[in-house]
């Protein structure tokens, strides 16, 4: 089993500056959507990054960026596959 926290759905269109998608936490109320899956159901896993300004926050980093964000670029860079899925 795996444990898979939900993210809203791509907007039409990849933001213009980037011409990535942005993704943020799908919620119900202040509920974060989340199941538990059969492992057999991931398809692949994707590579999010955070959506931030000039400079990242200092106090964010790799154990407390994916709950001190709220909206995150999906890099669809990652490899071939990835690029034509999300294009």
């Amino acid at each position: 089993l795996a444990y898979v926290e939900h993210f809203t759905a791509f907007a039409p269109h990849p933001e213009p500056m980037s011409g990535l998608y942005q993704v943020s936490r799908a919620v119900r109320g202040t509920s974060r959507l989340a199941s538990v899956i059969n492992i057999d159901q991931i398809v692949r896993s994707c590579h999010l990054f955070p959506r931030f300004g000039a400079v990242a926050p200092r106090e964010w980093t790799s154990s407390n960026v994916l709950e001190s964000c709220s909206t995150f670029y999906v890099n669809a860079f990652t490899d071939r596959n990835t690029y034509r899925l999300v294009y």
